[in-house]
């Protein structure tokens, strides 16, 4: 029994010595690039999550979701109103000495309700996480029918704030090219945060999008298996590009989000998933491969847009 002890032991020092030999000086190094969303707004393409509901139980750590992409080097950081998660975010940023010119973080106002409503969500924000301007606010889902559902008051009420330096960038969420008709804007919506990834996206939306000078930042890039009943770790497609660049399927995923020009956001609690999600910047795919992987949404329908 001491023999196996004794064995078990070195394992486990074996393993610790090749985490700090491969995987911390490899996360010690990641450096995501940057792309203007705005004049001079500068916004990494690659941004924690910390959205949580319905994840695994290990998953709902905010303390290591955003600790370990500090540690990393990751600088962007996504939350929303309705994740009240803020103060958990403003700890974790306050313990880790985490400077605020350093990040870069997005927050979103749930829907259009109104210009009162507007304010006490941007107040909410900035005072739970302790900040006094934020990087981009989004409207997180598009504004219903009647007197308070019409986004133009919101969004005078955002450009306000924009105007005052509080919100260096502003944008929406989950919106269709028919909810950007009509609206009245001096400051053009910088981003569009909606449900985007191999299996699951809406090509009219990327249209308008690109046409109309709007980023695409997406969300669950690696898919939503519950909905399509697809997953990226099983799709033959997704394996044969895996292993003829030696990297992991999320990779493959993340890279054709990137590959066609738009950022993203993710959620992982781990250190080495995160430093792994990130690490794909060192190869591209060829342009026929882009085009199998364009193809693996036919059979799945429209993209999750109100």
């Amino acid at each position: 029994s001491r023999l196996i002890a004794f064995l078990i032991f070195k394992l486990e020092v074996v393993s610790m010595l090749i985490k700090l030999l491969f995987i911390l000086p490899c996360a010690a190094e990641l450096a995501i690039p940057t792309k203007e969303i705005a004049p001079g707004v500068q916004m990494p393409v690659i941004s924690i999550g910390t959205w949580t509901e319905g994840t695994k139980e290990i998953d709902l750590n905010i303390s290591a979701i955003v600790g370990n992409w500090l540690d990393l080097g990751g600088r962007g950081i996504d939350t929303a109103y309705v994740y009240f998660d803020q103060a958990e975010i403003a700890s974790v940023l306050k313990a880790r000495g985490a400077e605020r010119k350093d990040l870069f973080i997005t927050s979103k106002i749930p829907t259009c309700l109104g210009k009162a409503a507007t304010r006490y969500f941007v107040e909410y924000d900035l005072k739970k996480l302790q900040t006094s301007y934020l990087d981009l606010m989004l409207i997180h889902a598009p504004g219903l029918p009647g007197p308070l559902g019409g986004c133009d008051d919101t969004w005078e009420v955002l450009e306000e704030y924009h105007a005052a330096g509080v919100l260096r960038s502003i944008g929406v969420s989950n919106w269709g090219p028919k909810h950007f008709e009509g609206l009245k804007f001096k400051v053009r919506p910088a981003v569009n945060q909606i449900q985007f990834n191999v299996f699951t996206h809406d090509d009219a939306t990327e249209a308008y999008c690109k046409t109309n000078n709007i980023t695409i930042e997406a969300w669950s890039p690696l898919g939503d298996p519950a909905r399509t009943h697809r997953s990226i770790f099983q799709d033959a497609t997704v394996k044969a590009i895996s292993e003829k660049y030696n990297i992991s399927a999320a990779q493959v995923a993340l890279r054709w989000v990137l590959q066609k020009g738009h950022v993203f956001t993710f959620l992982s609690s781990s250190k080495e998933h995160q430093a792994e999600d990130a690490d794909i910047f060192g190869f591209s795919f060829e342009d026929g491969e882009m085009s199998q992987l364009d193809l693996l949404s036919k059979n799945d329908g429209p993209a999750f847009v109100i």
